[in-house]
């Protein structure tokens, strides 16, 4: 895709869609972007190196040389692709948020394609979704423990509060799965996915904690019937 010259910021598209990504059923937006910096893209060599100096030093933390210097590029290469700092991350937001929508859509569909006859075939495909959604979450640690923390409980002064639509239009085919699986009102389903989310998302923070942690299944399984112990209460 084109390079973005305007950055007013807010009518932004991702510099590389998920075509481009290769990310569908399988395939994470990472691997999509190492493989394009491999083939001697800029733009992705920039991105890949700012998702690991953002989760590593914090927004405020990171500076432009740092990256730049990292993809093997100058400062005003850097600018000429992304404009600013804050260019270069919501970009790298735009393209992982837009990879990870994609992703869930190839999760739920199988689910919504088929009746679910039974409690135990309900609880088995939330199982079975769990395991997929923190999978997804597991191949882009980074992304899980800084971006998408930062864009969902901002800070009060943050400039990244109105891409949080873009994290729930991505989230929202786990909306359709709780309303088809459980005959949940959409709306009530919207506000069941962060709380499914969110309990997954505590698993990943302890990885991140430890990297020696390993989740299990048991794992998986006790935050999914959790999860479903509440929504059912």
């Amino acid at each position: 895709m084109s390079t973005v010259q305007d950055h007013g910021l807010r009518e932004m598209v991702p510099v590389f869609g998920p075509e481009a990504l290769g990310v569908g059923t399988n395939g994470s937006f990472r691997a999509g972007l190492e493989r394009l910096g491999q083939g001697g893209d800029l733009k992705a060599r920039l991105l890949l190196a700012a998702l690991s100096h953002f989760a590593a030093k914090g927004y405020d933390g990171v500076q432009v040389k740092e990256v730049a210097e990292e993809a093997g590029v100058s400062k005003p290469t850097l600018y000429y692709h992304f404009g600013s700092k804050e260019g270069l991350f919501r970009q790298l937001c735009l393209v992982s948020l837009t990879a990870m929508a994609v992703r869930i859509h190839a999760m739920v569909e199988p689910f919504l394609a088929a009746p679910i006859k039974d409690q135990a075939e309900a609880e088995a495909a939330s199982l079975k979704l769990a395991g997929a959604y923190l999978g997804m979450l597991l191949e882009s640690q980074e992304f899980t423990g800084f971006i998408l923390r930062s864009i969902a409980v901002p800070s009060p002064d943050s400039n990244f509060r109105d891409l949080m639509p873009l994290v729930e239009r991505g989230l929202s085919p786990l909306g359709l799965f709780i309303h088809h699986v459980f005959g949940v009102p959409l709306e009530a389903a919207r506000k069941e996915v962060l709380l499914f989310t969110s309990l997954a998302g505590s698993l990943v923070e302890e990885k991140l904690r430890d990297p020696q942690y390993q989740i299990t299944p048991d794992e998986v399984r006790w935050v999914t019937q959790r999860w479903l112990r509440g929504m059912q209460a």
